[in-house]
């Protein structure tokens, strides 16, 4: 672990990054960095994903419900990733998977939807970036449900990357970490957590295939409506 070190121009305020994908998962996990008391920064990525659209739209409706400036709402683009394809959610040749149900008392092997170390990229934008403005949190939507089938929401992941973040910043400034809220909790334990700290929920966007409706049979929506359903919470969501 790196030694302890004077830190300079460090806000006294405290200010957090947060990754938005426009989800439940991610806007419910920004709240509660919001309600802690954090000055939000949130940060969206285009990837090449079938739904960027609707995200967009979401995460644009989420910033103005935390009361975000324009200028604290990032749009980061990452073409590699759309380049790389190999993920049914940026290569128009691979099928989402529809129908097909989510065992979730066992782990499995990581679905079709898996963009290549994807979290990781994200992170890496997000530790920049908090570097730049002296954050000394970044918060992400990780989660014990995603978890069981994308590696990179687990918490050996976090604390992994929390580790090399020790020794990826300069001497300089303020070592940012990644604070995962929900890291433990399932779908419906989430709403319910988001329901109860005002998350904006009816504003938020899960599916896969990026229509104006949501499809309500893909992997993301069929998760959704289970967690609505599960969490006896009022599901806001408008399914084909």
């Amino acid at each position: 672990m790196r030694k302890p070190k004077e830190r300079r121009d460090v806000r006294m305020t405290k200010t957090a990054v947060c990754i938005c994908s426009g989800g439940i998962d991610s806007t419910v996990a920004a709240t509660i960095a919001a309600n802690e008391g954090y000055e939000l920064h949130l940060v969206h990525a285009s990837y090449g994903q079938r739904a960027e659209v609707r995200e967009k739209e979401a995460v644009k409706k989420i910033a103005r419900y935390l009361g975000l400036m324009e200028n604290e709402l990032k749009f980061v683009e990452i073409p590699f990733l759309t380049v790389l394809g190999t993920s049914a959610l940026i290569d128009p040749w691979i099928n989402v998977p529809l129908d097909v149900d989510v065992d979730l008392n066992e782990e499995r092997e990581t679905p079709q939807t898996w963009v290549p170390c994807r979290n990781l990229v994200l992170l890496a934008h997000a530790s920049a970036y908090a570097e730049v403005i002296g954050a000394e949190a970044i918060f992400a939507g990780f989660n014990a449900e995603e978890a069981r089938s994308y590696p990179d929401n687990g918490v050996e992941f976090v604390k992994r990357y929390n580790a090399l973040l020790e020794e990826a910043v300069a001497s300089f400034s303020r070592v940012p970490s990644v604070k995962a809220p929900l890291i433990s909790l399932f779908k419906p334990e989430i709403i319910k957590k988001g329901y109860g700290a005002g998350a904006p929920l009816h504003s938020t966007y899960s599916c896969y295939l990026g229509d104006a409706a949501h499809c309500g049979s893909c992997e993301s929506c069929l998760r959704r409506k289970r967690g609505f359903k599960e969490a006896g919470v009022e599901d806001p969501t408008v399914y084909h």
